[in-house]
């Protein structure tokens, strides 16, 4: 070997081991960070690590869901500039725990996953949730500074009565949208809502309570020792906010599955008379009965709308299955114009009714709670809309849509489960 391929195939070796220590110096620190608070115990395992990912998730959802209120809280109190670093914190928090919920669904799917890799994304989602915490917690603490050194009181106070005021005018109407619904639509389509009116009274009557209980002790100069009770009249009075916004939201994601329905029943009506004349040209007997199990599936759910109260969004549920029957029955004999049309018209329904459910199973584990399952399971059907909606191609968008149903379906029942017995109502 002459000197200088011995200087080359030194340096090359040089190379490899320095990328290699690089490579094994980043997988300590990535696991260091991911056993953080975990050395006190000494099962380290991946079932360990999944229980620690677990409660990280729950803790880094609710932790949200407060901050959201939390934001709306410092807007109204210092003002969007000064609220902006933490609106973004908030979504740069979201992110990662977006990413998080992402990959413990990847855990959970049916695909089986090497102990290797289980662990690796088990401290991932731990990784990221403890990044999400951290950028959080610095928020609160920015905002406890501030509102020690800041706090107005006086105008605090005018503008938590303000609020409490316009909230307590919304109740007469948001009484009046349940008794409109209470007439038209089965118990179970509202049932979350049914008592927000009543919640929100109460909580507007604490609100008052805590804003009066503050004003004797406001100091107009300047920073006041009654900041912490106004700033718990505010969140009860957005509290009460929120509880009408979802009634209202309910009402009308009920009228648009209403409206989703009479569009898709016209649609599939004209569909079985398409599938009666592919039914009586079938190819072969197992073509011919599979159109003909699936226009039975079909003629079984569509018949004229319901007189009395209904459920919309279970009545699109059932409709989309059976069409997906008729969908897959009816394949090979339509043309991609034809499939493409179909598509489109069965992806509108499937739209209004998973962008209920997922309000629903979102507003069940803010008010109630529910495991890290449940909540894997919202957000990736959260996610599967985002994609759906994001779609080019009708097929792969129906796809998606549908994906998305099962999963809000799956957060729904897994939240209840996780809660049962620990709330009124169904």
């Amino acid at each position: 070997m002459d000197v200088v391929t011995g200087i080359a195939v030194g340096v090359v070796t040089l190379v490899v081991l320095v990328a290699a220590l690089v490579a094994v110096g980043f997988v300590m620190l990535f696991r260091r960070r991911g056993d953080r608070n975990l050395e006190q115990s000494s099962d380290n395992s991946i079932a360990a690590l999944g229980r620690r990912a677990g409660s990280l998730l729950v803790k880094l959802d609710d932790g949200l869901r407060d901050a959201d209120d939390e934001l709306g809280y410092a807007i109204a109190q210092f003002g969007a500039d000064k609220a902006r670093t933490y609106a973004d914190a908030i979504a740069a928090a979201r992110a990662k725990v977006t990413e998080a919920f992402r990959l413990k669904q990847s855990l959970d799917d049916a695909y089986p996953d090497s102990d290797q890799q289980a662990r690796e994304w088990t401290l991932q989602v731990i990784a990221l949730c403890e990044q999400a915490d951290a950028m959080l917690s610095g928020q609160d603490k920015t905002f406890g500074d501030l509102r020690a050194l800041e706090a107005n009181a006086a105008g605090t106070l005018t503008d938590v009565r303000a609020r409490i005021a316009a909230t307590t005018s919304r109740l007469d109407g948001a009484r009046a949208t349940i008794a409109g619904l209470t007439k038209n639509y089965a118990a179970t389509t509202f049932a979350a809502v049914s008592q927000n009116p009543d919640e929100a009274q109460k909580l507007l009557a604490d609100a008052a309570k805590s804003a009066d209980a503050a004003e004797p002790g406001i100091s107009q100069q300047g920073v006041s020792d009654v900041s912490g009770i106004l700033q718990d009249a505010g969140r009860a009075a957005q509290h009460a906010d929120q509880l009408l916004d979802a009634v209202d939201r309910t009402a009308r994601d009920l009228a648009a599955a209403d409206d989703a329905l009479a569009t898709l029943r016209s649609k599939t009506a004209a569909d079985l008379v398409e599938a009666k004349a592919e039914r009586d040209k079938a190819p072969d007997a197992d073509t011919g009965a599979a159109i003909i199990d699936a226009i039975a599936g079909v003629e079984a759910i569509l018949p004229a709308k319901r007189t009395g109260p209904t459920d919309p969004v279970a009545e699109l549920d059932s409709l989309g299955d059976a069409i997906a029957a008729l969908d897959a029955a009816l394949a090979s004999a339509r043309n991609e114009a034809q499939r493409l049309e179909h598509a489109r018209a069965a992806y509108a329904g499937t739209l209004v009714s998973v962008t209920s459910q997922i309000s629903a199973a979102r507003d069940y584990i803010g008010r109630y709670g529910g495991g890290a399952d449940a909540r894997t399971r919202l957000a990736e059907a959260e996610r599967q809309l985002v994609i759906a909606k994001a779609e080019t191609d009708p097929v792969e968008a129906l796809d998606a849509v549908r994906r998305s149903v099962t999963l809000a379906r799956d957060a729904d029942a897994l939240a209840r489960y996780d809660t049962m017995g620990s709330h009124p109502g169904p």
